[in-house]
């Protein structure tokens, strides 16, 4: 079988640049609040529920259980300040407050489902065509969920994000050493193996191995890029956390507005658990092929399999 992912970008960084913008406006105190906040766009969508393809029965369970659910977006622009495009990345950011658990389910770009308007197409084509509104209710839709906020991230300055940082320290195998230096020609190149401090484009270069073994592999590879940011951030000095989230501000449009940001901190700057998954996956039968080549797999089975990751049912 062909390797499950088609994604060309990072995907949990995305939840990185989410939980870095939390814990550091915390962090840096509300006199700082306006000047490192100045550069996010935030960019409200509809809170008509049935135009985001929520149905009743999900929005009762949602106030339930208390958890909140948020699309994650990554589109590839070679412009700072756009937003536009195919999402290359799609991720359901699920957070349980309660028991601070992050749950994140990556779903692969090229997966066939129904876009309203546009009939059955890859689930990359939908931010394309109506912007993050259309995106989540192709999501809501094909997967019965209750999403009605997004956060979008522009990986055009992501290396930049990661040097200021200062790099982050990855234990790489040989073996990701050489393919690193040969298929992604990463400059400076790696001498080393074993622990080594990775640049931005060192580190995103890492993040994107799969072809020497599998996706789950780079799956565990993105989120070791996850840890070894927040580990960066809660080491840096204070002083540098303005400069860092003005910059992260630059790169991301939400719905979300400051003070539902805010609100996630106090989870941001404890001990996280988090948990993550993919769609699709071996248990929904997914066949890829044809020609554009999609994923094609059985939705209900999947939706039925994410309720329960999220949910525990």
């Amino acid at each position: 079988m062909k390797k499950m992912s088609k994604k060309k970008k990072v995907t949990l960084v995305v939840l990185s640049i989410v939980a870095i913008l939390t814990l550091l406006a915390v962090t840096t105190g509300i006199l700082a609040f306006n000047y490192i906040f100045g550069g996010l766009e935030v960019k409200k969508i509809t809170k008509n529920t049935s135009e985001l393809g929520i149905t009743q029965e999900v929005e009762n369970k949602q106030q339930e259980t208390k958890i909140t659910n948020i699309a994650l977006f990554g589109v590839d622009t070679r412009s700072d300040d756009e937003f536009v495009g195919r999402s290359d990345s799609i991720m359901v950011l699920s957070i349980d407050q309660n028991t601070s658990t992050l749950k994140l389910t990556s779903i692969l770009r090229d997966s066939q489902v129904v876009i309203d308007g546009y009939g059955e197409d890859k689930i990359t084509h939908a931010y394309a065509y109506g912007g993050p509104e259309l995106a989540i209710k192709t999501i809501n839709q094909n997967f019965k969920l209750d999403i009605q906020d997004y956060v979008t991230i522009n990986f055009a300055g992501l290396e930049d994000i990661i040097d200021i940082l200062g790099g982050v320290e990855i234990n790489i195998t040989e073996e990701e050493k050489e393919h690193m230096n040969s298929s992604f020609r990463v400059q400076p190149q790696l001498t080393q193996s074993g622990l080594v401090k990775l640049t931005g484009s060192q580190a995103v270069a890492y993040s994107r191995i799969r072809y020497i073994d599998s996706d789950s592999m780079r799956a565990n590879r993105q989120r070791n890029v996850l840890e070894a940011m927040f580990k960066e951030v809660k080491q840096m000095n204070p002083l540098r956390y303005p400069t860092l989230l003005k910059s992260v501000m630059t790169l991301t449009e939400t719905s979300l507005d400051y003070n539902e940001i805010l609100s996630y901190a106090p989870m941001m700057a404890g001990q996280i658990n988090l948990e993550q998954t993919y769609i699709p996956n071996e248990q929904d039968n997914p066949v890829g092929g044809g020609d554009p080549w999609v994923w094609q797999f059985d939705v209900n089975a999947s939706a039925d399999r994410l309720h329960k990751f999220i949910y525990g049912e």
